[in-house]
């Protein structure tokens, strides 16, 4: 009997012990598929534990998974359901990591004195010898970018790090990291993984973060050798698929992008909150379909008033604007106004723009502009420059704020370029303003450095309007310089042509009327009837001369491509190089 006895026992401890070997393996199944992001596996197989054995430990993981849902999206509600479940199984001595997930509630609520009382009478009670104790709570410090403390975090995991006679949990030295990266300090993050890479466990975690590390300090070369090496460790650690699409963005590799985009989703479940991550990406990727058409299918499921902000975007870009207009108004009325960003107001201002309603037209191009004004003010260097409300002014011909624009694009520029400069003039030609013009154009000139030769042509039209009654032919130089460099090859196209004639046509009356040189001003007047042969002003003056009768009237005639009526202050000349 006592033989069965002794024999019944051992199976039962035996029994007993490869439970508890399948519940821990278990709960590391969960946390691996949390880090991974696979949400709805980790949350199946953390309700399934507590269903099937209620103890403290269960009860803690199932409230820790509720507080690193993606994105931030924790669900402290939850979290704290399990958290008081698990502190309640033992009313004389309620579990302290329970008692930190309930303390951690209280921070993330904003009550953080509560919270720091509550996590030093948990530590006073566990004597300040309980490493788990201090892990979580130093842990509890990071999970949130908008409620967090990088210095305790870091305080209070070094100290549960300090309790551990053998230092072999990366997770230590991944909070550590992740306390640091809160604060963007790259330096003590990535020591503190090198530390955790060392421990030969989670590397695709791990090779993950060091990505980001590197990719936040902008070596994108060993950030993408780190996501891979990632991959290479686990082929299915979603995490890095993400990440390294966003590198390839970055470089503008969209389709490489694009493979990674599609593959983080794959890997990480295809939740609602995964697909809402895809979206960004595809967005960010340009993949304005791609990205719709899963938008659509988790449209009406979403809470997040997010979900109007990518929809108004993707709309812009579609030229959808109309219903662009709405959905980024909705989102700015539902979000809080902390999450605002300079990009709404930007994309907002294009929206507005592009509206095709003739009899709205001037209204939402004032709507626009304002939003556009406001986004630059914000500071948004993405969705809109003052290049886009330079081009709503050039739409409606309003020639004066035009100028006023290419001011503002020169002035907010530290390097402005050459083409800048001939837009401004261009647009001080336009609205009558040719002393400016004429300024600008020098700094044109400058900065093409005769690589572009048709400013000298703007600007001696510029000098010779800015001073009608000119009897000196003050522009006569900038002609001359243009003949010395023009190409020969390019004197068949029909724009040299063009200014050809009226170089030589002016140059000519200079020569007749200044210099009273017949011979050149004949030589001249011919090289414009090459190539201008209806040139009728060439004409009389070559009558004038050769059959002695007065030239035609006038002293600087007007150029014959560019009345300044706001039809065209640059003649057909083509368009400024960069």
């Amino acid at each position: 009997m006592n033989k069965i006895l002794k024999s019944l026992s051992v199976s039962a401890v035996a029994v007993l012990a490869l439970s508890f070997q399948t519940m821990a393996q278990t709960v590391q199944d969960g946390l691996k598929n949390l880090d991974a992001e696979r949400y709805n596996a980790a949350g199946t197989i953390f309700k399934q534990l507590v269903a099937t054995a209620p103890v403290a430990e269960n009860y803690f993981y199932q409230g820790y998974y509720y507080l690193n849902l993606q994105d931030g999206q924790m669900d402290l509600a939850q979290a704290k359901e399990s958290f008081a479940k698990g502190a309640a199984l033992d009313a004389k001595r309620p579990d302290p990591l329970n008692r930190v997930g309930l303390a951690t509630i209280k921070l993330l609520s904003g009550d953080k004195a509560g919270a720091k009382a509550d996590f030093d009478l948990i530590k006073k009670d566990t004597k300040n010898k309980n490493a788990d104790v201090m892990f979580r709570i130093g842990e509890a410090y990071a999970l949130s970018e908008k409620i967090n403390d990088p210095a305790e975090a870091v305080l209070n995991i070094q100290a549960g790090l300090d309790l551990l006679k053998v230092k072999n949990n990366p997770d230590y030295y991944i909070g550590i990291a992740n306390a640091y990266l809160l604060k963007n300090d790259g330096g003590p993050a990535m020591t503190a993984l090198e530390n955790a890479l060392s421990m030969g466990q989670k590397t695709a975690k791990i090779r993950t973060l060091m990505g980001k590390v590197w990719y936040q300090g902008k070596n994108y070369p060993r950030a993408q050798t780190e996501f891979a090496e990632a991959i290479k460790a686990d082929a299915d650690y979603a995490p890095a698929y993400y990440y390294l699409s966003n590198l390839f963005t970055t470089f503008g590799k969209y389709e490489f992008a694009a493979k990674n985009a599609k593959l983080y989703l794959e890997k990480s479940e295809a939740t609602d909150a995964s697909k809402l991550k895809y979206v960004k990406l595809a967005v960010a990727i340009k993949d304005y379909d791609g990205a719709m058409t899963v938008l659509n299918q988790i449209f009406d499921a979403l809470k997040d008033p997010i979900k109007y902000r990518l929809k108004g975007y993707i709309q812009v870009e579609k030229s959808e604007c109309a219903e662009a207009v709405k959905n980024i108004q909705e989102f700015l009325n539902k979000a809080e106004k902390d999450r605002h960003l300079a990009s709404d107001y930007g994309m907002l201002g294009r929206a507005y723009a592009c509206i095709k309603d003739e009899a709205g037209k001037k209204m939402n191009d004032s709507l626009g502009i304002a939003n556009m004004e406001r986004a630059i003010e914000l500071g948004d260097t993405l969705t809109i420059t003052m290049n886009d409300i330079a081009n709503i002014y050039k739409t409606s011909k309003n020639w004066t704020k035009l100028a006023t624009s290419f001011e503002k694009i020169i002035a907010s520029s530290k390097r402005p370029t050459a083409a800048d400069y001939y837009n401004l003039a261009d647009a001080y030609m336009k609205s009558k303003d040719y002393i400016k013009a004429d300024t600008a154009l020098s700094k044109t000139i400058e900065l093409y450095k005769d690589t572009w030769l048709i400013p000298y042509i703007i600007k001696a039209r510029a000098k010779q309007y800015a001073n009608p009654a000119d009897t000196t032919f003050m522009a006569a130089p900038l002609y001359e310089k243009y003949l010395l460099l023009v190409p020969e090859a390019e004197k068949a196209k029909d724009n040299t042509k063009r200014y050809l004639a009226e170089a030589y046509g002016y140059l000519g009356m200079k020569a007749l009327l200044i210099n009273k040189d017949t011979v050149k001003a004949t030589e001249y007047m011919n090289q414009v009837l090459k190539y201008d042969p209806t040139n009728t002003k060439a004409q009389q003056v070559l009558q004038s001369i050769t059959g002695g009768t007065p030239p035609p009237t006038g002293t600087t005639p007007p150029p014959n491509n560019n009345q300044p009526n706001g039809s065209g202050g640059a003649g057909g000349q083509g368009q400024p190089r960069n």
